[in-house]
């Protein structure tokens, strides 16, 4: 049985929902994000979305966790996952697809809104002691 999750927020990236969600470990974290959003976002071709994800998962399976988002099985990643792929976009993307700056761009707001989120009702120097923290942690739960 997969646990169930919530967003704690809704981005629009590139013209596409894109959910952060809040990570599974108990230490300060970064937003982790629903991975096929991230491949939506990119605008790459179906097939391409289906050969990443399949990858993804030989490659980075145990950093990732499947959780259930309205009845349905969501595979969310860690922070890193979304920026390796992103620049990945960047550099090799090109006559595959033209969104990765856009993807980028607002990637970055969506994470820092979803960042207030996991952050909210601490002061000041309290989000900025967990957002150091959650850097260091990027995934891992120590």
């Amino acid at each position: 049985m997969i646990a169930a999750a919530k967003p704690i927020h809704t981005a629009n990236v590139a013209g596409k929902p894109f959910r952060f969600f809040r990570g599974p470990g108990d230490a300060p974290d970064m937003p982790w994000h629903a991975h096929d959003d991230l491949l939506a976002a990119l605008a790459l071709p179906r097939p391409l979305r289906r050969e990443l994800r399949a990858k993804m998962l030989k490659n980075f399976g145990p950093e990732c966790r499947t959780v259930e988002v309205g009845g349905e099985p969501v595979l969310i990643a860690p922070h890193y996952v979304a920026q390796g792929l992103i620049s990945a976009a960047q550099e090799g993307g090109k006559g595959i697809t033209e969104m990765p700056a856009q993807v980028d761009r607002d990637y970055v707001t969506g994470g820092m809104a979803a960042m207030k989120t996991l952050t909210a009702g601490l002061g000041q120097v309290e989000g900025f002691e967990y957002a150091m923290q959650a850097f260091r942690n990027q995934g891992g739960d120590p």
